[in-house]
């Protein structure tokens, strides 16, 4: 037995199709250009979001190293002033000292007193009450 060939119809070009097939290729065409650089972004975005994250991380770090610094100074500081205020307060205690009293008064002739004198101050006079004379409730 021979084999033929089954019959078919013979496609006949239609002109109704063409615009959807010019679109399709359109489509199509711009599909691959996105597909083609959507590695590329993808790359440039994460790397972009890597870079950010250290930056921030960077800055923060920065920060804290400042505030370190500072507080190390102002360490400093306070140690320098709570120095001055220990030489201070032994300056006031050496100048409120009796012992150098008595020689300051030694060296200006001074002596104790034989007698001890007491003297009354009078009391002080009273104040006038201020307010307005016909408002004397006013005051």
């Amino acid at each position: 037995m021979i084999a033929r060939p089954l019959p078919y119809e013979e496609l006949q070009p239609s002109r109704s199709g063409t615009r959807a097939g010019r679109t399709a290729v359109r489509r199509r065409r711009a599909r691959t250009r996105r597909e083609r650089y959507t590695n590329l972004v993808r790359i440039f975005a994460t790397t972009a979001v890597l870079v950010l994250v250290v930056t921030v991380y960077l800055a923060l770090m920065a920060n804290v190293t400042r505030m370190n610094y500072e507080l190390a100074k102002l360490a400093q500081q306070r140690a320098a002033l709570l120095d001055v205020t220990a030489a201070n307060d032994d300056a006031i205690a050496n100048a409120e000292s009796n012992e150098r009293l008595r020689a300051y008064a030694k060296k200006l002739g001074m002596h104790e007193p034989q007698t001890f004198a007491a003297i009354a101050l009078p009391a002080d006079p009273p104040k006038p009450a201020v307010g307005i004379a016909f408002l004397s409730w006013l005051k």
